[in-house]
């Protein structure tokens, strides 16, 4: 199986020769260390170890363990491996190693070892968390040529991985492995190895915003780095899970909601949120003095002929003026009030009255103010505005005034 392995292909110089070409390839991939990179290769140096194995001619299982003596080092690069992480701790692949076997316990040797193995390890991390130092378990099996002689063998293996930086790009990796046939023939060992892994692979990237998954705090939302993967879809720098108002660019003070007008209050509180104005007005501005006392003096001006409700063309006028005034308070309401004089039956002038409020009400509405904005009511003759004794009177309390509300 082995035969094309001879031991001018694995002279020193060659080893290294091969080593270097494999540093160079995944060194020039090297990730920082995740689960979302799932590649490891190992590369390092082996030792076998016939004695600890309590077969027969060797001593008992475990015996000498630690004894160098007994040990098959191979002090150059003679180890390669690939494993990929499948998940919940647990990663599979493959190893190839070669040694050159001197001794058999006590016994001289001069054989070659070459030995190819599957692999299942699982991370014992997985159930503690920890990042630095990550002991592991292995199962597996291979095939194991001693000299001439080879068999299958099945394979239990405990480790340690120290992963070195910051990033932990690289591990340093100590194992030691039992091989055993289950069988008479083959010869039972020990592998132990030390060595270098690098993780290489693509890493994943869920949302497609660059920022890897392990380092993303919104792995499925596409986000920016300034907040590590999450989003802040309106750009005005405060991240969606912080913006009271994701979808509309805002301001700090508002928990990233805006506030148009700069009145002190956010647009979704504020009735008239391109209007500066006030807390009492929910963010509308106060209507001014000058445009009530205007409201009030119009109301002293609003005639109608009598027994009237119809609008001649100076009503027509001044209910222009009216309706500019009300423009500008898109928050202020009006009711328009209207009255009669006292001549005639007192049901008759209140039917009247209703009647002429109702006229303007319906011309300010077809101007453009929202219905929503104007209420009409009649008082017929209970409100007179000066004495009904006299021409001049009576033609002064047939008028319509208007009360400005909130």
């Amino acid at each position: 199986m082995f035969s094309f392995f001879t031991k001018n292909t694995f002279s020193k110089g060659g080893t290294f020769t091969l080593f270097f070409i494999f540093f160079f390839i995944y060194t020039n991939t090297l990730q920082a260390q995740t689960e979302e990179i799932p590649w490891q290769f190992f590369v390092g140096i082996n030792a076998v170890d016939t004695y600890p194995t309590g077969a027969s001619g060797s001593g008992a299982f475990l015996e000498e363990y630690a004894n160098l003596n007994h040990w098959n080092i191979t002090p150059y690069p003679s180890v390669i491996g690939v494993k990929k992480y499948m998940g919940a701790g647990f990663s599979f692949g493959t190893r190839f190693s070669f040694n050159s076997i001197k001794k058999y316990g006590a016994l001289s040797a001069s054989d070659n070892y070459y030995n190819i193995d599957g692999i299942v390890s699982y991370n014992l991390n997985s159930l503690f968390g920890g990042q630095t130092l990550k002991p592991f378990l292995e199962l597996g099996g291979g095939y194991a040529l001693f000299d001439e002689q080879g068999a299958g063998y099945f394979n239990l293996g405990a480790g340690l991985e120290f992963w070195l930086g910051e990033n932990k790009k690289t591990a340093l990796i100590l194992e030691t492995i039992y091989k055993n046939t289950g069988e008479t023939y083959g010869v039972k060992h020990f592998q132990h190895l030390a060595g270098i892994a690098f993780l290489f692979g693509e890493e994943k990237d869920t949302d497609g915003d660059g920022i890897p998954n392990k380092e993303d705090l919104c792995p499925e939302q596409a986000g920016i780095a300034r907040f590590q993967g999450c989003p802040d879809t309106d750009k005005d720098g405060i991240q969606d899970a912080e913006d009271s108002c994701p979808f509309v660019a805002g301001i700090p003070t508002f928990n990233g909601c805006p506030d148009t007008d700069g009145d002190g209050i956010r647009d979704i509180e504020d009735a008239c949120p391109e209007e500066a104005g006030t807390h009492e007005n929910e963010g509308c501005p106060e209507m001014s003095q000058e445009d009530l006392d205007r409201l009030q003096e119009i109301g002293q001006i609003l005639y109608f002929a009598t027994n009237r409700s119809d609008l001649h063309a100076e009503n027509y006028k001044i209910l222009d003026e009216v309706y500019q005034i009300l423009e500008r308070y898109s928050n202020f309401n009006v009711v328009v009030e209207g009255h009669t004089d006292s001549v005639g039956k007192a049901s008759y002038n209140q039917e009247l009255s209703e009647k002429r409020a109702t006229e303007v009400r319906t011309y300010l509405i077809q101007k453009g103010i929202p219905s929503s904005r104007i209420s009409s009511k009649g008082y017929g003759e209970t409100r007179p505005a000066e004495e009904n004794t006299t021409k001049e009177g009576r033609e002064k309390n047939r008028r319509v005034t208007f009360k400005v509300q909130r």
